[in-house]
């Protein structure tokens, strides 16, 4: 018993020593199958390559000369802006809107979505909220995605867009021909440290008059009213209690 013990402590201080002396991981993103791309270059082209901005420090999604692409460290809470642009360049108006995704899908909560179009008429950045919005022909649009870190883990982060009748288009270059298995995504690598957090966790809210409320904690009217309701209820159980009682002893008497 005690030799496989030994054993197997050799066994594991081994495999130490191999992984500190293993060269780094290669951290290439993968090209996407499920991307119909011969239809997607009939609505969309990528006119920027995504930049994923992390205090104040820019990272560009992009493949480097080694084929790898870098890693955002991140704590978990922490914001990630991703700037990126694209074309419609369908014949007629469409419904569109803005995406992020990872292979786990929960690894990020959307704070805010920003939309600027760029022409035939040029109108200032604004705010879309849950919304999907119009994608005009030959119109170019500046897309902004606020994210927040949620879950401790390391994921390859992409964006893109959404459009009405035609599917999830990734952030990916205009390449013709195009590749065998499509083009390989614009994207990032994030390493996120830390415990997991609420996508609204800490964040207060404007709301004019009432001043400014910290979201995911109990507000004071909310807790007033909850109070209220419950002494409203114990008093109407009360009331009807007594209530029969009474009718119980005036059914005896009579």
């Amino acid at each position: 018993m005690r030799t496989m013990r030994n054993v197997m402590t050799l066994a594991v201080a081994l495999f130490a020593v191999v992984v500190m002396l293993s060269p780094p991981v290669v951290r290439a993103h993968e090209q996407e199958t499920f991307v119909s791309w011969d239809v997607a270059y009939q609505y969309i082209d990528f006119t920027t390559v995504p930049v994923f901005i992390e205090n104040g420090n820019r990272h560009v999604g992009q493949v480097d000369a080694a084929g790898n692409y870098a890693t955002i460290q991140l704590d978990t809470g922490d914001r990630l802006v991703v700037e990126y642009s694209f074309k419609y360049i369908g014949e007629k108006e469409r419904r569109g809107d803005l995406f992020w995704v990872t292979r786990l899908g929960l690894d990020f909560g959307t704070i805010g979505r920003y939309i600027e179009f760029v022409d035939p008429v040029v109108r200032p950045r604004e705010w879309i909220g849950g919304s999907s919005f119009a994608f005009l022909p030959g119109q170019t649009y500046n897309a902004t995605l606020v994210l927040r870190s949620l879950q401790p883990t390391l994921r390859h982060l992409h964006v893109g867009v959404a459009v009405q009748d035609v599917g999830n288009i990734g952030a990916a270059p205009t390449e013709s021909p195009i590749p065998v298995g499509g083009p390989i995504l614009y994207g990032i690598w994030t390493d996120a440290k830390g415990s997991v957090v609420e996508p609204l966790e800490g964040f207060n809210v404007d709301v004019g008059s009432f001043g400014t409320l910290k979201l995911l904690e109990p507000w004071p009217w909310a807790v007033t009213g909850l109070v209220a309701q419950i002494v409203i209820g114990l008093g109407f159980i009360i009331i009807m209690y007594g209530y029969g009682r009474w009718e119980k002893k005036r059914g005896a008497a009579t």
